[in-house]
């Protein structure tokens, strides 16, 4: 009797001990699964479509999309758009892609198939985009950021929108290839704007420019002045330094 008491009390803490190593590992996990949700991102990305950023595309956009391809973490998400004549009408993803994260229930051969089909699903979306020849008449790029908004709301995690595009918006609206972009220009379009809640909320998103251009030095000055107001009206986190023609750096 004695020894079938002292083999039940060695089965509860046994089975007590097994119990505490289980919970202590699911802890673990669940924390490393919590620690990536806040460090990983959303990355919206809008591709210039218009016939004056074909060379672009072939060039300056398909190095940036390698760059940031190389430097996407566990958990991201990534959001592939288009800039048209037609964005807000007509606008679809082109690639909605999420980087797998690491779990305890997926083993690590299978975890790296899964990124390496992510990573390449991206890639050959991407490469058929910016394989496309016809350009877009028209570039409506503040109705694109309308656009970014949508994807950026209630999202938890931290917003990076990269602009990929020469920044020249081409609309009936605004013409910044024959426009005079003065300040007065750019009051009066703000001005616009926020009357009928056109500027989007970009609060705390982390903006990216690569393929800036214009046709000489004080038109290229004026144009990324218009961006810099209107990101700092909307709230976006924009700095001259992630403004330029190609994208130099990027954040891992």
């Amino acid at each position: 009797m004695k020894q079938w008491r002292l083999k039940f009390f060695g089965l509860i803490l046994l089975s007590s001990l097994l119990l505490t190593i289980h919970m202590n590992w699911s802890n673990e996990a669940f924390g490393k699964s919590e620690s990536a949700k806040k460090s990983s991102r959303v990355l919206v990305i809008f591709v210039d479509m218009s016939g004056s950023a074909n060379l672009a595309r072939r060039t300056v956009y398909r190095k940036a999309f390698e760059k940031i391809n190389q430097n996407l973490s566990q958990g991201d998400r990534v959001m592939v758009g288009t800039i048209t004549g037609r964005s807000y009408i007509d606008f679809k993803p082109s690639v909605d892609v999420e980087i797998p994260e690491k779990t305890i229930w997926v083993n690590r051969i299978q975890f790296e198939r899964n990124l390496t089909e992510a990573k390449e699903k991206i890639r050959r979306e991407v490469n058929r985009l910016l394989s496309r020849k016809r350009g877009t008449q028209h570039t409506e790029i503040l109705n694109s950021l309308n656009i970014a908004e949508t994807f950026f709301h209630n999202e938890k995690r931290q917003k990076i929108l990269v602009i990929l595009s020469d920044m020249i918006q081409d609309s009936k609206e605004y013409n910044f290839a024959k426009a005079k972009v003065t300040d007065k220009y750019i009051d009066e379009a703000i001005r616009y704007r926020q009357k009928y809640n056109l500027i989007p909320n970009l609060t705390d998103v982390k903006i990216y420019v690569a393929g800036a251009s214009a046709t000489d030095s004080n038109k290229f000055r004026s144009v990324e002045k218009f961006w810099a107001r209107y990101f700092a009206k909307s709230g976006a986190d924009f700095s001259h330094h992630r403004y330029g023609h190609s994208l130099i750096n990027f954040e891992k």
